[in-house]
């Protein structure tokens, strides 16, 4: 009986892997705002949807200023993790379970002056985000970046640094900017922090562009479905 106690999360989790749960009605009529669910195979959405109902009792949502977690901003964030993952086998980033929730754009220890939208923090294994931009940016991504994708790029990077991601030229933000109408500028201040990657946004527009990507860059195009398995 004891054994069966300490093992239960395993044993449930090796259950749920095998009979894996759908999303509720009102998630699911969401995931069609997503343009990467929507242009998947109708048997993939069901793996898609399955994947990310897994990914949202896989991780702790951690709310901040408020008391708890809405489950259609757990299932936007689980969405965009799994879409990086969607091509492998192993579609959780153990190393990053700990998701923090602020209603906005918030100061942290690492950037205390600056109310910025998301971040990873990776002594903690923690991933942040302020709900307002994060759901703007699932729901109209042709209007507002999706930091959800910007920041589980940045976890996929580091959860494997062994691909052969891209080396830019310095044209390379203005080729973005093309594809998706977001400036260097723009995307900056969306953020609000400095120095913002270009490997990450890059990812974020191919996974959200991809047809507008593969015109404008089309030998990094084919070098990301590699890397991602799509």
């Amino acid at each position: 009986m004891a054994a069966l106690y300490v093992l239960s999360p395993q044993i449930n989790w090796w259950w749920y892997k095998r009979n894996p749960p759908d999303l509720p009605g009102a998630a699911r009529q969401m995931l069609f705002q997503y343009p990467f669910y929507e242009r998947l195979p109708e048997g993939e959405k069901k793996k898609f949807r399955n994947r990310v109902a897994l990914f949202a009792m896989a991780n702790e949502f951690i709310p901040q200023v408020m008391e708890k977690v809405p489950d259609d901003l757990k299932y936007m964030i689980s969405a965009c993790a799994v879409t990086l993952t969607f091509g492998q086998e192993n579609f959780l980033f153990k190393k990053f379970e700990n998701i923090v929730i602020a209603p906005k754009p918030f100061p942290t220890p690492q950037y205390p002056e600056k109310f910025h939208a998301s971040e990873i923090y990776e002594p903690d294994g923690a991933v942040l985000f302020s709900a307002e931009q994060l759901a703007l940016g699932f729901m109209q991504s042709t209007k507002y970046y999706n930091i959800g994708l910007h920041e589980y790029a940045k976890v996929f990077i580091k959860t494997y640094p062994q691909h052969p991601y891209p080396k830019f030229d310095e044209n390379i933000w203005q080729s973005l900017e093309r594809i998706s109408s977001f400036s260097q500028e723009w995307i900056t201040q969306w953020i609000n922090l400095p120095d913002i990657e270009v490997l990450p946004v890059s990812i974020a527009h191919f996974f959200t562009l991809p047809e507008a990507f593969r015109k404008e860059l089309p030998e990094i195009f084919e070098l990301y479905r590699e890397i991602f398995k799509m």
